[in-house]
This record gives C-alpha cells, sequence and structure tokens, in this order.
C-alpha cells in the first residue's frame, strides 16, 4: 500500500475522497434509528426527541467514508507527482500579521454597543465575583472556562469597574488571535504573496469580515499549539513543543472547549508525528517529558494561585459539562442542501483529504510535508466538534480558523507555483463563493468607515450605576434598571444574595448582587448535578427574592423557555415567593 499511495495522482485521492464521503452520507440516514436524544439536561434537542449522537455518527461516516475512497482511489491512477514544493527559508509574516491585527482592530472595535445581558453577564458577574473574593469553581460555577468566564475581565475592570476597559482589551486580544494566523501561515506557505491570501482566506472562512462583535481570542490555544507543533516539526525545539502543550493546558482554563481541542489534537499529532518518525530533529524522550510536566504543572499553578477548587474543576469541566452540553446547548445539524450545510459538511472531508495526501508524503519520504499535512488535519479536524455540536452560522465559522489557510497553502499556492494555473482558478471561483469573500470584503470595508462613527454614543445614556462606567444604554433600560434597583434596595438587604431566573446575567454585576446559587446559568441548572446541589443550596440559604421574568428574548434562548427547562425551580418559587411585584419588563418575586 505505501508504494500504491507514493504513486497515487492527488487528484484521484481527492475525487476519492469527495465520492467516498457521498456515499458514506447518502447511507448514513440507514442507521439513525439507532439513536436517541441527549439526557443530562433539557433544551432543544430533548424536548424535540432529536437523536444529537447521530449528527456525530454521519460526521465520522463521512471521515471514514473519505479514507476509504482516498485509498481505493490510489489503486485507480498512479503517476509520478513533482515532490511537495518546501520552503528552505520562510516567507515574511509579521507585516501581514501586522495589517491583520490593525484591519480586525477597526472592524470589531464597538465600545459603545449596548450591554447584552445573557452573554456579557457571562463574563462580568464571575469577574464581580472573582474580585469580591469567591474562590474559582467552589463559589462559582464555569462554562467556558476561567479566563473567557471573567479572569480577563478581573484583571483589567479597574476600581471603579468599567466595562469599557475590558470591550477595548477584548478587541485587541481578538485582532491579536487572527493576526497568528499569519505565522501558521508563513509555516505552511512557500511566498510572501501565498501567506497574504491564505491569512485573507482563513478570515473570510470565519466570518471574520461579517461579525462585528465575536470572541475569536478564545481560538488562541488551538492557533499556538498548530503553530507550536508546525515549528518544532521543523526545527526539533524544545520550546516550540513547551508552546504547543503549553497552550493547550493553559487553554483549558482560557476557553474549555478550545482548550480541550487544542490538548487532544496536539497529543495526537504529536504521537503520530513520533511513531511515523517526522520530526527533522527529533527530540529525547527525557525532554519530551519535561516539557510535558511542565505544560501540566502550569494550569495546576493557575487554579492554586487563585485559590481555586481543584477536585470541583475536574468534575465540573471533565464530568457534568460534557454529559450536559449537548442536551441543554447543541442544536440539530443541516439537513438540507444549501450552500450553508455545504459550510458545515464539506470541511471534514477536506481536513481528512489533507491526512490522506500526509500519507502520501509519507509514503514518498517527504517528512516535512506529510508532518504539515498531519499537524493541520488532526488539529482541524478535532476542532469541529464545536460545529458539530451548535450548528448554528457562528458555531460553524468558529470551527474553521485554518479552512482558508490550508486551502490556500496545500492546494492553491502548489497549483500556482507548479505553472496549472486553469486548475488553481478553476478550483478559486467556486471558493470565492464558499469562503464568502464578497459578503467578508463588502461588510468588513463597511464597518472599517464607520469606525469614528461608533465611537460616538449618540441617542445613548449612561447607566444608573457605577458599575456601568464608561458604557452606555437606551433611556428605557436605564430607567427599568434603575426602577429594579430601587425594588430590590426596598425588597433585600445589600448583602443579601437574590436569585435571577430571567437569566438576564449581567444584573449581579451591575448590581452588585451576588447570587445565591454557585451555578447561576439557569439553563445549565437542567443538569441532574447543578439541579440537586441548586436544590440543597435553596434549602439552606434561600435568596432575599427572584427575578422571574425579564427580557422574553433572553428568556426564551433558542426558542426554549426557561421555566420549560428547570420548571422545578419555578414551582420552587410559587411555593416560597407568592408575591409579585413588576417593575418595567422585570417581575419580581418576594416573600408575604
Amino acid at each position: 500500500m505505501r508504494n500504491r499511495l507514493a504513486r497515487s495522482s492527488p487528484a484521484f485521492l481527492a475525487l476519492g475522497a469527495f465520492a467516498g464521503a457521498a456515499i458514506a452520507g447518502a447511507l448514513a440516514p440507514l442507521a439513525r434509528g439507532a439513536f436517541g436524544p441527549p439526557s443530562g439536561g433539557v433544551g432543544v434537542l430533548t424536548l424535540a426527541q432529536y437523536p444529537k449522537a447521530f449528527d456525530y455518527f454521519v460526521i465520522v461516516a463521512i471521515v471514514c467514508g473519505a479514507l476509504i475512497g482516498g485509498i481505493a482511489a490510489s489503486y485507480v491512477r498512479r503517476e509520478d507527482e513533482v515532490t511537495a514544493l518546501s520552503a528552505t527559508r520562510r516567507p515574511r509574516w509579521w507585516p501581514i500579521a501586522l495589517t491583520t491585527f490593525v484591519l480586525m482592530c477597526f472592524i470589531h472595535d464597538h465600545p459603545y454597543v449596548p450591554l447584552e445581558p445573557f452573554h456579557d453577564g457571562e463574563h462580568l458577574t464571575p469577574a464581580f465575583l472573582l474580585d469580591s473574593g469567591a474562590r474559582p469553581y467552589r463559589d462559582y460555577f464555569v462554562l467556558h472556562g476561567l479566563g473567557v468566564d471573567g479572569g480577563l475581565d478581573a484583571l483589567v475592570l479597574g476600581d471603579p469597574p468599567s466595562p469599557f476597559r475590558v470591550r477595548r482589551i477584548s478587541t485587541v486580544l481578538d485582532a491579536a488571535t487572527l493576526a497568528l494566523l499569519a505565522a501558521i501561515a508563513a509555516e505552511l506557505c512557500t511566498t510572501m504573496t501565498g501567506v497574504a491570501f491564505a491569512v485573507f482566506a482563513s478570515l473570510c472562512a470565519l466570518g471574520a469580515g461579517q461579525v462585528p462583535v465575536f470572541p475569536y481570542a478564545r481560538l488562541a490555544p488551538l492557533l499556538l499549539a498548530a503553530l507550536g507543533l508546525l515549528r518544532y516539526a521543523r526545527t526539533g525545539r524544545a520550546r516550540a513543543l513547551l508552546l504547543a502543550f503549553a497552550a493547550s493546558t493553559v487553554g483549558l482554563l482560557w476557553s474549555l472547549d478550545v482548550g480541550s481541542y487544542a490538548l487532544a489534537g496536539t497529543t495526537i499529532a504529536f504521537v503520530l508525528i513520533r511513531i511515523a518518525k517526522l520530526e527533522a530533529k527529533p527530540l529525547p524522550a527525557k525532554r519530551v517529558a519535561i516539557v510535558l510536566v511542565a505544560a501540566i504543572a502550569l494550569p495546576i499553578a493557575i487554579l492554586l494561585a487563585l485559590r481555586a477548587d481543584l477536585a470541583q474543576f475536574i468534575i465540573d469541566s471533565f464530568i457534568i459539562i460534557p454529559r450536559a452540553i449537548d442536551a441543554v446547548w447543541s442544536l440539530p445539524a443541516p439537513s438540507t442542501l444549501t450552500w450553508e450545510s455545504a459550510r458545515y459538511y464539506v470541511p471534514s472531508v477536506f481536513y481528512t483529504l489533507l491526512l490522506l495526501f500526509a500519507l502520501r508524503s509519507w509514503a514518498r519520504g517527504e517528512r516535512e510535508a506529510a508532518s504539515r499535512l498531519l499537524i493541520i488535519g488532526v488539529l482541524s479536524l478535532i476542532a469541529f466538534r464545536t460545529a458539530s455540536g451548535r450548528a448554528g452560522w457562528s458555531h460553524t465559522r468558529f470551527a474553521i480558523p485554518l479552512l482558508g489557510v490550508a486551502i490556500v497553502a496545500f492546494i492553491i499556492e502548489p497549483l500556482l507555483l507548479t505553472k496549472r494555473r486553469l486548475a488553481a482558478i478553476a478550483l478559486a471561483i467556486p471558493l470565492i463563493v464558499y469562503l464568502e469573500f464578497v459578503p467578508n470584503i463588502t461588510t468588513g470595508a463597511k464597518l472599517v468607515a464607520g469606525w469614528r462613527a461608533r465611537q460616538t454614543r449618540a441617542g445613548l445614556v449612561a447607566y444608573p450605576f457605577k458599575t456601568g462606567k464608561g458604557i452606555y444604554t437606551t433611556r428605557q433600560n436605564a430607567d427599568e434598571l434603575a426602577a429594579l434597583n430601587g425594588l430590590l434596595t426596598r425588597v433585600a438587604p445589600n448583602d443579601a444574595p437574590i436569585l435571577d431566573l430571567s437569566n438576564e446575567r449581567a444584573f449581579y454585576y451591575l448590581l452588585q448582587r451576588r447570587p445565591s446559587l454557585r451555578c447561576f446559568d439557569v439553563a445549565m441548572l437542567s443538569a441532574p448535578p447543578l439541579r440537586d446541589e441548586a436544590m440543597q443550596q435553596l434549602a439552606r440559604t434561600p435568596p432575599a427574592c427572584v427575578i422571574v421574568e425579564g427580557m422574553p428574548e433572553v428568556d426564551q434562548f433558542d426558542g426554549v423557555p426557561n421555566e420549560q427547562r428547570v420548571p422545578w425551580l419555578f414551582a420552587w418559587v410559587d411555593a416560597h415567593y407568592p408575591r409579585r411585584e413588576h417593575v418595567g419588563r422585570f417581575t419580581v418575586a418576594v416573600r408575604q
């Protein structure tokens, strides 16, 4: 087989991979009946009795079909291809990284967009609790990661706290993370022009020009891991391998899902590179062990420095959340043939094709090309889990940060450098549509042109609290929040905890009120372990009052009302807090 792969045609490998994936995808629905709905919480899928595991089965089937189809195609046609192009000197990348950074700063800088109580509350309230002396994981539940859920905010909020600082720092971090694509592209491309187009293609795939506010900084662990692995495979330096593993382990604290993908992908890719002997200068086993110990020690040291509960961190991050996340927050995969469904299904086939190309390069003795293909293919395939879970527009794009870089570096640039311009153009035309070049360019240009106008706060007023320093909202929202604060001041002492069932979690931060539950994410309270914990906490320390209604869009996230997610909690409130008071959009339950 190795000889077949060595002399196989890349074009036939691609045709075989896509044909095998299509056949596997067409046959996959036959197995749908073997899967049931997820358990461990309440959400769209559980209410619809949708078999989410089937979605994962389809992706696995497509990947396996692509592998089988590609290997089968290696027996159909053989030819001696030109050896894979490999640059003796890496192209310059810092000018492209700097350009990307500056452009993304202008595009994603929206300092005065009104605070979104659900998503902003995910990080502002944990920051308030952390700054007040709370112990992470023991005193408050962390869903997305210690860094993005309040850790960064706690460092920069200041005194008096200002979310404005958080927004500016977040914009800079988002832009810096996306600029990492240039360093990665320089490890894969042969020319500086190739690096530029590779970065541009990945930015379009991510929707970076279309989405004005999105947490791209959460991708940092994955991109740093990719960069570290690529440099290690090329140079054999311990610091490059440490970058890959440390970015992954510390990434578990920065962003739990992305860090998990980075750690799994880094481990698998390193083991395969080691087994296949693809390192340019293999690092001695003792030094590898030192790197691994240092990478594992780093997140433990951070948790200890923050007085975090290590045991609860493990329980929450690797037991409770994985068991509940599909039931609570996942969405069905696309089921119709559209451009959007193609953006969902095609990446997995392409990443599998990269693994086939890696096998071909390994068979031909092209170690550097094989290692690069293997690293990008493995990391990208594992990272696609975030799209296959919550299969929405933004999550699909968030899951493919390396897609554009890989397409340009491994397909388009080699075709151009080997003077196969017609083939490159034929592939580039559909890619322009697929990667949404035009929408990203037009929307991005408008956002850059409108940057100065966004530095004003016309039509908005200041928040009626010191905690809203630097940000602004509508007059109606300010009045309603002030009225809510007045009501809470009357019915609940300042040091008494409250409970917000409207899920507008920014209240806790804005009003400087402690939540009565460790987990104040109402949707996640549908998970049995968190439900049982909450019931014990309510019995032991009941809240002074309960906000039961607020913004309808937040109360019915994904179209599922909070009362449908946690009916037991609303029943408990009805039994213990029978009186209702109304202020603006809010309904507050209080004792008699």
